[in-house]
């Protein structure tokens, strides 16, 4: 296994991880949109950390929530992306955090083939080490607890970063915004969620929140807009959260809100009956009666 940081012509390692074989064609553009996200936010001090294993000579691999997968399916160059590690300032992220000096981190993420087998601790443990060298007082994540999205995994569980030496610093339903302290950071603080008054006579009002850092953001905006688009009765907005200044205004980064009511303050998934999915868009829809 290996460990590195990539270089700004490699977008391509840290797109594939992010869709599973069988999904890419339908995440194409989702895709496209994840290597222009990388490159803008490469430009304002984001790194990506893979970890690297050789192909090998397994022809399939068992990839959890999908089945069996070719080996070659998964593969770059002759190496497989078992999982990756972004990091940047805290001052440029598009999360809702504020802070100084912090190596915040946007996304881990290992694909299911190589879960448990210590592939996150080593990504996390390089991470603090560059930190340290780049001089930043500390590490920062916006985590969840008891969230299981997608059906059956959870998403940066505040277990995880737990486990590695990161404590609560502060604390929004399930979000909860952690610290690991070098020894001289100041705390970070949420952006906080404000609820507003949209609602109109006779209407519900929506609004989905994406970003292009993640193809199934975009895919889940797609299809919300789809559904959103089949009743008269729904005023609906799509908020782009690559900004960080319209990040500000809302307080969320991905996320659902209906009638002025934040929903979810993170990436839902869409339909119960796909296999990728936990419902939860469709659901919420379904359960408002004028929509």
């Amino acid at each position: 296994m290996q460990i590195r940081e990539l270089r700004k012509d490699e977008f391509d390692f840290a797109t594939i991880p992010g869709a599973d074989p069988g999904f890419r064609k339908t995440l194409k553009q989702g895709m496209s949109l994840r290597k222009e996200f990388l490159k803008k936010m490469m430009a304002k001090g984001l790194c990506i950390l893979v970890a690297l294993e050789d192909e090998g000579k397994e022809e399939k691999m068992d990839y959890p929530g999908v089945g069996q997968v070719r080996t070659k399916d998964l593969s770059l160059k002759g190496k497989i992306v078992a999982g990756l590690i972004e990091y940047l300032p805290i001052e440029e992220t598009n999360f809702p955090a504020r802070g100084k000096n912090l190596a915040f981190i946007d996304c881990i993420w290992v694909i299911p083939p190589f879960w448990k087998k210590g592939i996150a601790t080593s990504l996390m443990e390089t991470l603090l080490k560059r930190a340290h060298l780049r001089n930043f007082s500390g590490a920062a994540v916006i985590a969840y607890e008891k969230e299981s999205w997608w059906g059956f995994f959870d998403y940066m569980p505040s277990w995880f970063f737990q486990k590695v030496g990161f404590r609560q610093v502060q604390r929004d339903g399930n979000s909860i915004l952690m610290l690991k302290n070098f020894g001289t950071a100041k705390l970070p603080k949420f952006i906080l969620p404000q609820r507003k008054s949209t609602s109109k006579p006779g209407r519900v009002t929506a609004g989905l929140f994406w970003r292009g850092q993640c193809p199934y953001s975009w895919w889940v905006k797609t299809l919300t807009e789809e559904e959103f688009g089949k009743s008269g009765n729904l005023e609906s907005s799509f908020v782009n959260t690559d900004d960080r200044k319209t990040l500000e205004k809302s307080g969320i980064t991905f996320g659902l809100r209906i009638d002025g009511k934040v929903i979810y303050n993170r990436m839902p998934s869409w339909d119960v009956e796909n296999p990728a999915g936990g419902g939860e868009v469709k659901k919420v829809l379904k359960s408002v009666p004028s929509v």
